[in-house]
């Protein structure tokens, strides 16, 4: 069932922050466009080009009646590398009797002040790609070794007023930490509240029946919504339940948040018994209530609440795959754009299935789950060309690339699982599946990654399109962006529907930089009775684009 155009509510935003297919690497010959192929569709019908193998022209056919064609030039590429596959192109299109002319495909459109979306929590980003990058090390050191967790200690579940001591990270690279105490405030049948020792207490601090209501949520919703999504976490210290730690040393992270700031992590090494400082604990540590400093806006009672909550069940999938692919099977762990992607998944799970009264410091679980998710996809639509898909480890995806993990995401949901709502079928499949990335991606599919990405692209502007058949895969099922986008505009978003592909009526010429799992918009005017428009596409300098890009163009016919 499409997910109807909801309201969010303003709030204050805290950041949170190898493919088959892959051919030769260098450049190729010039190329010359002597004889493009027609691609005459009915309305609604699409076609996915290599020009590899097809052609690097094609003809869009005009009518008797005026047609109307988007045209997207993509990298297929489900390769991972530290920065990111990345290339130049080339993007021509020409009327029989018109010249091409320069032209511009935009930027992204003006930010939401209000809710900071100029600013990419790179900071943020750069401290959970190290945690990643610490993980594939830990991997890499001797997967087989990880298979056996920490032995149990068959102690049970801590008790209120208990105090013990955790390992939290120092700095954003992780590389050293500190010695905390905390006390033991709520134990729940799936989770343990602790709170650090040394934090002052203040007016805006959490109360005990805040703390009782973030335990029960985990409880009753969090912990559930993602065992049954993704699989059970690990219990490596015998307690049968997850710690979650509240202390300032999070906040202490990000003493300047011009970029961000850390809200909660999870460290996989933390299950490891031969990595130097693990707890030997499922453990999440999360930042608490404090006044602003000279770096940071504060951080009051209600922004953590509304924080928190999606932070865990994020944080959750991460543990939980950790667990399944690394402890249990000895398999690599997911790349960093694919286990983003899901952990922003499980957030959309909570939005469907949390009970709005379990929201109460946002005005629904719709915003107080979905906000983020959306806001990231609107960056990434903004203007897709500048985001990698298939982001690089160096620094992990973007809030746009997030963005752009969740909405293909979803959209593999809305089409290759059996409950196309919460997409079970295909979230197990990628935790328990042997390869990573867009290995499992297309193995959880069945069908090619640089297929599924064309397809995918050309359902960003589809779906929900006036005249535009909702049928097959050009579109999503669950949800309708567009009118979710436009019942927040321009009280959130800047602009009712975030994707703007450069229009034309064939006189443009385009130039610049695909990058993985993305790349540049068009819609194509065919006027009435006027021949047809022809679109080229080559690497920069009109050379072949270079293999390791997997260059295809995805053309469907609107109108």
């Amino acid at each position: 069932m499409k997910n109807p155009g909801r309201m969010l509510v303003p709030a204050i935003v805290v950041a949170v922050a190898a493919c088959a297919e892959n051919g030769p690497t260098g450049p190729g010959p010039v190329l010359r466009c002597t004889d493009p192929a027609p691609i005459d569709l009915p309305i609604g019908g699409i076609a996915l080009i290599n020009p590899d193998v097809d052609a690097n022209c094609l003809t869009l056919p005009g009518d008797a009646t005026e047609r109307e064609y988007l045209v997207v030039a993509y990298s297929g590429t489900g390769q991972v590398t530290s920065a990111g596959v990345s290339g130049g192109y080339e993007l021509r299109a020409t009327r029989a009797t018109g010249t091409a002319a320069l032209a511009s495909l935009g930027g992204r459109p003006a930010s939401v002040p209000a809710l900071g979306l100029g600013l990419e929590p790179t900071t943020a980003a750069g401290f959970h790609a190290a945690l990643r990058r610490r993980e594939a090390a830990l991997v890499a050191s001797g997967a087989a070794a990880l298979q056996s967790p920490v032995p149990a200690l068959a102690q049970g579940p801590p008790t209120v007023g208990q105090q013990d001591g955790f390992r939290v990270c120092a700095n954003l690279s992780c590389a050293q930490q500190t010695q905390i105490t905390a006390t033991a405030r709520v134990v729940g049948t799936r989770g343990v509240i602790w709170v650090d020792n040394e934090m002052a207490a203040g007016a805006d601090e959490l109360t005990p029946a805040d703390l009782a209501g973030l335990s029960s949520l985990f409880d009753d919703y969090l912990h559930p919504i993602d065992t049954v999504a993704f699989g059970a976490t690990s219990d490596v210290d015998g307690s049968q339940r997850i710690d979650i730690v509240i202390t300032d040393e999070v906040n202490l992270l990000t003493p300047n948040c011009a970029q961000g700031r850390v809200v909660g992590y999870f460290f996989g090494g933390d299950l490891v018994a031969t990595q130097p400082g693990s707890n030997q604990r499922e453990v999440f540590f999360a930042f608490a209530p404090k006044p602003a400093t000279t770096g940071c806006a504060a951080v009051t009672r209600t922004t953590a609440l509304r924080s928190l909550p999606p932070v865990l069940i994020h944080e959750l999938q991460h543990m939980i795959s950790f667990n399944q692919r690394v402890l249990l099977r000895g398999r690599d762990d997911e790349t960093p754009w694919l286990n983003e992607g899901l952990s922003h998944f499980a957030e959309e799970l909570a939005q469907r299935q949390v009970p709005d009264s379990r929201c109460p410091a946002s005005a629904s679980c719709f915003s107080q789950f979905a906000t983020g998710n959306l806001q990231n996809g609107y960056l990434f639509m903004s203007d897709p060309e500048e985001t990698f898909l298939v982001a690089g480890t160096s620094n992990g995806p973007s809030l746009d690339g997030r963005g752009a993990a969740w909405l293909f995401l979803r959209w593999v949901a809305d089409h290759f699982a059996a409950d196309t709502l919460l997409g079970t079928q295909v979230t197990r499949s990628l935790l328990q599946g042997a390869g990573t990335g867009a290995d499992n991606i297309a193995a959880a599919t069945g069908t090619p990654f640089a297929t599924l990405v064309g397809e995918w692209l050309l359902s960003l502007w589809a779906d929900d399109l006036p005249g535009f058949p909702q049928v097959g895969r050009i579109r999503y099922r669950t949800w309708n962006l567009r009118a979710t986008y436009a019942a927040n505009s321009p009280q959130i978003f800047a602009l009712p529907y975030p994707l703007v592909p450069a229009p034309t009526t064939g006189t443009l010429t385009t130039s610049g930089t695909l990058r993985a799992g993305t790349g540049p918009f068009v819609r194509v005017t065919v006027p009435a009775a006027t021949g047809s428009v022809q679109v080229e596409f080559s690497g920069s300098g009109g050379v072949a684009a270079p293999g390791s890009l997997v260059a295809r163009l995805a053309v469907a016919r609107i109108r």
